[in-house]
């Protein structure tokens, strides 16, 4: 029985038009009664005024915005491409200038290896000779 009770409370509820629960809106002294669609008129041109002078506005700040941005933004990335390029100059030179001193290392650790050899070779080959004139007397 509750269910069905409960039931016919909704599709009551549901029957209703909204704008019978809706208020109307109570009209002061200060206001003057305007007729409803003399005020929407009214309204509507205002507001149809406002919204072309708003789009306007908007769209001449959004040609200054863009114009500017693409400015902006170039001369970013114009300096970002100089620096990079200082930046990759730097360490060109850097890896040559490496490169150079490595060589030059190399160069001396090479040439102490065969100075080192040399001399070893000359006092084995000297101490070698006078043990065989040793022996043949």
């Amino acid at each position: 029985m509750t269910k069905t009770l409960h039931s016919l409370i909704l599709a009551g509820c549901l029957a209703l038009p909204a704008t019978v629960l809706a208020q109307q809106p109570a009209t002061t002294d200060s206001e003057p009664a305007i007729a409803p669609a003399a005020q929407e008129q009214t309204d509507v041109g205002t507001l149809q005024a406002e919204l072309a002078r708003v789009e306007a506005e908007r769209q001449d700040l959004a040609q200054r915005l863009a114009g500017s941005v693409d400015t902006q933004e170039l001369q970013r990335l114009r300096e970002t491409n100089q620096e990079l390029q200082n930046r990759q100059i730097e360490n060109d030179v850097r890896a040559r200038a490496l490169l150079e001193r490595q060589r030059q290392q190399w160069f001396m650790i090479g040439g102490g290896t065969v100075l080192v050899s040399l001399l070893i070779g000359f006092v084995l080959a000297r101490s070698s000779k006078r043990k065989r004139n040793e022996w043949i007397n």
